[in-house]
């Protein structure tokens, strides 16, 4: 498991996390993962000296958030950014984890072995677009640039209604049920439009056609062909809670040159 004398760090770095705790956040494992890479933890702000200093956060919400972020981006630290994992068969269990943005704004590091695979689900065969056409309702949460427009969804059905195509408005479920309602909303469908939303993720795996209108999604550019690839691509941006603890995901951010 990587500790600060196997991974190389070796000058002193601040954490700063701002992740809330138990039972959902998982507050505890992300201290103690950053703890074995040889952080010293703050709840408080202390300004980055260099890349490894750590500003960890929960989404990137427009406004003293993400004017903090940049700020601190701008004095050369990083920031990582967590939220609920993009796929997972049971809820609270993967947590999304990257620099700088989430839902493919930013970045993390890929690695040569499978990770999809250990998710346990089966590529279902392409539906080639034949089924109904879903679009996903959204909360407008995130940064200026990845939150939803006010209204989006109910727009785009709107729009798509003035032009005599039928679509299906599929509200968001929040946090209760929510994987089993989305698997439930898909059964049916054939296209997804979705802003930029995990339930994408799992559509792909359905064999749903997914179309995104946010600037950045984590399988941004998934179809038929490409699909497996897009997946596996998206299995290193996510982490179960014991390896969380284990610093993994963090030593791989922020020992990268990304």
């Amino acid at each position: 498991r990587p500790n600060k004398q196997d991974d190389g760090f070796s000058v002193k770095r601040t954490a700063c996390v701002f992740i809330r705790k138990e039972p959902f956040y998982r507050r505890s494992a992300v201290e103690t993962g950053l703890k074995r890479l040889g952080y010293t933890i703050s709840d408080r702000v202390v300004w980055p000296s260099k890349k490894e200093d750590a500003l960890v956060i929960w989404n990137k919400k427009a406004g003293a958030e993400e004017d903090r972020a940049d700020q601190w981006e701008a004095r050369g630290g990083t920031v990582i950014v967590m939220e609920n994992g993009y796929l997972q068969q049971v809820d609270k269990t993967y947590y999304a984890i990257s620099a700088h943005g989430h839902n493919g704004s930013g970045y993390y590091p890929v690695g040569d072995d499978l990770r999809f695979p250990k998710l346990g689900f089966t590529l279902k065969p392409w539906r080639n677009g034949l089924g109904e056409m879903l679009v996903r309702a959204q909360r407008g949460v995130g940064s200026r640039s990845m939150a939803s427009p006010p209204q989006w969804a109910e727009k785009l059905v709107a729009k798509f209604k003035a032009n005599k195509v039928t679509a299906r408005l599929v509200p968001h479920p929040g946090d209760k049920n929510k994987l089993a309602l989305d698997a439930a909303a898909l059964k049916t469908a054939g296209i997804l439009h979705i802003w930029s939303s995990a339930m994408g993720v799992r559509a792909l795996v359905e064999g749903v056609t997914v179309i995104h209108h946010a600037p950045h999604w984590i399988c941004a550019g998934a179809n038929e062909s490409n699909r497996a690839a897009a997946l596996e691509k998206m299995a290193w941006g996510q982490w179960n809670v014991d390896e969380i603890s284990s610093g993994e995901p963090f030593a791989r951010i922020l020992g990268s040159k990304s």
